[in-house]
């Protein structure tokens, strides 16, 4: 038998899957601003401190989550 736990597992690993498979079909423009628009914010306001070539890709998307979602 299936677990309740499994379930919701397997319904978020396809929901994760079809937005991943939406992001490689978004324009490269608009993919590219995007990445803008992330390192901009990691490097303005509280951040603004930050050296930008020190700056790591995942230091940048910690520091969006953190304040936009």
């Amino acid at each position: 038998m299936i677990s309740f736990d499994y379930f919701q597992y397997l319904i978020k690993r396809q929901w994760e899957q079809m937005i991943i498979s939406l992001a490689w079909m978004l324009p490269a423009r608009l993919v590219y601003w995007c990445a803008l628009r992330v390192n901009a914010h990691a490097t303005s306001g509280k951040y603004d401190d930050q050296v930008v070539p020190e700056l790591k890709a995942m230091e940048a998307l910690e520091r969006w989550a953190n304040d936009k979602m």
